[in-house]
């Protein structure tokens, strides 16, 4: 039986499919990207057509694909030490205002933390001027919609190239070089990536948590949403931070004229009253 050619619905299909389970909504003219990052998965159920694989799709109704459609469209380009202008705002100025006398315990929240790389940035920050070995106890969260990538920020393993720009010091405190098979690639050291969880969360499913969060990174997410979206996922954000808590979003993200109870401290800050 001769397969069908593909047509504008099936790409709809997926942008559909994509919108429903993240709210990540893709443009109509990102075609090209949507097929050529799903033609791993097409090999891998050997489909010849991005036809017979969208026919797969709506005929299984396979959880597990339709994550694997997720991981592959859903994720953000990320980088160690990235709007680093934020780590010294977190540390200078969001946690000295947060902090009761006396606290020594609080939690930091990366949300949409794709491949790991923020939250090790953060976790060095906070290991610099917040050492564990004072009596400083913090946790960070680390959390994704996508599978793979949090596989990847777990496993805290990245070629050398792309440690390449932080400081000679944090590559010896806190990396170790990989040998054998991981020549040309470093390792978070284990008792930094044993300060961090890592969790998949869909930041617009549901979700709670029993203490709040002292800061809240969520930056080049919100790009992808429509605003009335942007305002619903801000509002849920806000619930847990801690009072005096803030809320930092990406350079290209605004949230002027969307009700999320913060206050503007400065572009991409934020804080809860």
């Amino acid at each position: 039986m001769p397969t069908r050619a593909e047509n504008v619905s099936d790409y709809d299909f997926i942008i559909d499919l994509v919108y429903e389970r993240s709210r990540i909504r893709l443009h109509d003219g990102k075609h090209a990207l949507i097929r050529a990052r799903l033609g791993k998965r097409m090999r891998w159920h050997g489909c010849d057509t991005f036809a017979e694989y969208c026919d797969l799709l709506r005929c299984r109704a396979d959880e597990n694909e339709i994550q694997q459609v997720v991981d592959a469209l859903a994720t953000n380009f990320t980088g160690f030490q990235r709007e680093p202008d934020h780590f010294d705002f977190l540390i200078r100025n969001a946690l000295p205002h947060v902090l009761r006398p006396n606290q020594r315990r609080f939690r930091v929240w990366s949300a949409a933390c794709a491949t790991g790389e923020e939250p090790y940035s953060i976790a060095g920050h906070l290991a610099d001027h917040y050492p564990p070995q004072e009596g400083w106890d913090w946790e960070i969260l680390a959390s994704d919609i996508s599978t793979k990538a949090l596989a990847a920020g777990s496993a805290g393993i990245y070629p050398l190239d792309r440690v390449q720009s932080l400081p000679p010091n944090w590559l010896r405190q806190y990396f170790q070089r990989g040998q054998g098979r991981y020549e040309g690639h470093v390792r978070v050291k284990s008792w930094l990536r044993d300060r961090i969880r890592f969790e998949q969360i869909n930041l617009l499913g549901e979700y709670r948590f029993d203490q709040p969060f002292e800061a809240i990174f969520c930056r080049n997410v919100m790009i992808y949403f429509d605003r009335t979206t942007q305002e619903e996922l801000v509002r849920r954000l806000a619930r847990f931070l801690a009072p005096n808590g803030c809320l930092l979003t990406g350079h290209s993200e605004s949230l002027t004229g969307l009700a999320t109870g913060l206050s503007c401290l400065q572009p991409s800050v934020y804080r809860k009253a």
